[in-house]
């Protein structure tokens, strides 16, 4: 708040930023709802409301006019001067549209000299207020983005290292594993007995061939594909994140931060509170009264707000709560102050309704308090510092998302092996022992029986593929596309010989790079370099002919998704360039 307080003078200019502009009217127009509502000064409450909802769109559409206006003129900064002027002629339009629909719908009219107090506080301090604390929110907003990527690629990290990560990676391998290992006894068995049901070599073969279509492993092979397909996205992870679910998972830690290390002033505290009490104070109070309470009131306001600021800057663990209590019972101090004044002076038509000071006044109080302490520049600092930590939420949450893709990424890894491997094999083997029937070749047809019985046996051997050097893994991934698509490849020197686990997951990346500008895109021709990145990292820069441009938005991450975030912990990006796609990807390998 004290950048705000300061930037009341006329000096200093602020960003133009009309995002909250809508949300202020909206709480304004409720604010006179209530009034007119509590006072009677209506015909129906029909009226009264399409009063309110008609004059809330006016407003609405005047400021967006005027957000336009300035955008035009290319007017991106005002001083404070400026914005009071802007705001009182604004609010001046709205006042005086409202003096013909009003009695036009039949509803009272307050008094001249009550409507220019009000348009003079809402014009020469909300309407500026909510200006520079728009601008505040979109720099936060926008600072906030980069440091959930920062992050988020942190904690992937921490968590891809993590022992209920590996826990996840055992559990997943095992569960598969043993699906696998029962679907294939169940075969193995059901080979041996259709193999001794005959004495002929005929009866074998026919006896042996239903089983070789491999349908209980189809079914396993499809489930792992389903599953390592596409899924709804997650909502503040992945590449696309999302920053308010974020901040709000953040803002205790943000706000904790903030009050400790720069807390809000004591002016501050009262400030917000006076303009929260004073159209009350002109709409219920006569002039004399007025007079009276409201010097009262701003002591009583000032000297609570000294409390909290106090409270706040104690050594207590309990300053933060104690704060917060006392921010929300200050909120209260209207109620009070006007149910004293009934008791002295009792009068129907001063007193506040118990909904606006019991109710509303606290509440608001309480929460533009709290956004006011995290939209404080400070905060901005402890975003570009990367000094604010991370909620236990949110740990948990890139926890279970890194999770989740390894297990896609697994999965698909297996539903691959087990087409590629096991039933491409039964298919072979059917082949053959359909000739060898047919030639009456016994040994030829035991020989291809027994082979398939020895890798049902042990049918996940050949999962675990031996560890390449880093050429000859990205050569293997490009060489199903020889001939279908033109590949100008560069590894530099020191990287080819680079042999290691993480070089397979290199080599996914490769293939999904290029079966997207393939499939997708519709490229011919690609431009691959992988390149050192600093001590530790590698870069892959992948750059196509692709006739069709990639979606701004994702809704929902397929598999090529979580392969390039596992991959990177999230360092990735795709963009249009020119007539084609660039693909870039930062990823750790350790040599």
């Amino acid at each position: 708040m004290r950048p705000i307080i300061q930037g009341l003078r006329s000096e200093i200019k602020h960003k133009i930023d009309f995002s909250l502009v809508p949300l202020g009217i909206i709480i304004i127009e409720y604010s006179v709802f209530t009034t007119q509502l509590s006072k009677d000064q209506y015909s129906s409450l029909r009226n009264l409301i399409l009063l309110r909802v008609l004059h809330t769109l006016i407003m609405i559409t005047f400021a967006a006019i005027l957000s336009q206006i300035f955008i035009r003129l290319k007017r991106t900064e005002l001083n404070y001067r400026t914005l009071a002027i802007t705001g009182t002629l604004v609010i001046g339009l709205g006042d005086f549209i409202h003096r013909f629909m009003g009695p036009a719908l039949g509803v009272e009219l307050v008094s001249a000299d009550r409507r220019v107090g009000i348009i003079l506080l809402q014009g020469c301090f909300w309407f500026p207020a909510f200006i520079i604390i728009g601008s505040k929110r979109t720099e936060i907003f926008h600072h906030f983005k980069e440091y959930e990527k920062r992050l988020i690629i942190a904690t992937r990290a921490r968590s891809r290292k993590s022992e209920e990560f590996v826990s996840v990676q055992m559990g997943l391998q095992d569960r598969i594993r043993q699906e696998l290992a029962a679907s294939c006894k169940a075969l193995n068995d059901s080979i041996s007995q259709a193999r001794n049901k005959s004495g002929n070599l005929a009866g074998e073969n026919q006896a042996i061939q239903p089983h070789l279509l491999g349908d209980e492993l189809r079914k396993l092979s499809m489930k792992l594909e389903t599953f390592g397909s596409e899924q709804k996205g997650t909502t503040i992870l992945g590449q696309n994140v999302r920053s308010v679910n974020l901040l709000i998972k953040q803002f205790r830690i943000l706000y904790a931060t903030t009050a400790r290390s720069t807390p809000l002033s004591r002016s501050a505290y009262a400030l917000v509170l006076l303009a929260l009490i004073t159209p009350p104070i002109i709409n219920y109070s006569s002039l004399p009264e007025a007079l009276i309470a409201y010097p009262i009131m701003i002591v009583v306001i000032y000297i609570a707000a000294h409390i909290i600021s106090k409270a706040l800057a104690s050594n207590s663990p309990h300053a933060l709560r104690n704060s917060s209590i006392l921010i929300y019972l200050t909120g209260f101090l209207p109620m009070i102050s006007n149910l004293l004044g009934q008791a002295i002076n009792p009068d129907p038509n001063t007193s506040y309704p118990i909904y606006i000071t019991g109710l509303t006044l606290p509440i608001s109080y309480y929460i533009f308090v709290k956004v006011l302490q995290v939209l404080h520049p400070h905060a901005l600092e402890l975003i570009r510092n990367d000094e604010l930590k991370a909620s236990e939420a949110l740990q948990e949450a890139v926890t279970k998302v890194v999770s989740d893709e390894f297990s896609h990424a697994l999965s698909h890894r297996w539903a691959i092996f087990i087409h590629g491997k096991i039933l491409t094999r039964l298919a072979a083997t059917a082949l053959k022992l359909e000739t060898a029937s047919q030639a009456g070749d016994s040994q030829s047809f035991n020989t291809a029986v027994d082979s398939l019985l020895n890798l049902l046996k042990n049918p996940d051997a050949e999962f675990e593929q031996k560890i390449t050097v880093l050429e000859t893994e990205v050569n293997s991934r490009l060489d199903p596309w020889l001939g279908l698509l033109d590949v100008d490849l560069h590894i530099d020197q020191e990287l080819k010989s680079v042999r290691n686990e993480r070089v397979r997951e290199l080599g996914e990346v490769i293939e999904e790079i290029i079966s997207n500008s393939m499939r997708h895109g519709k490229a011919q021709k690609v431009n691959l370099r992988v390149m050192k990145s600093g001590d530790k990292d590698i870069q892959i820069i992948a750059t196509d002919d692709a006739a069709i441009a990639p979606p701004e938005f994702q809704g929902r991450y397929g598999l090529g998704t979580r392969i390039f975030n596992l991959a990177s912990d999230g360092r990735w990006s795709i963009t249009r360039v020119e007539s084609g796609t660039e693909f870039k990807l930062t990823m750790a390998i350790e040599q």
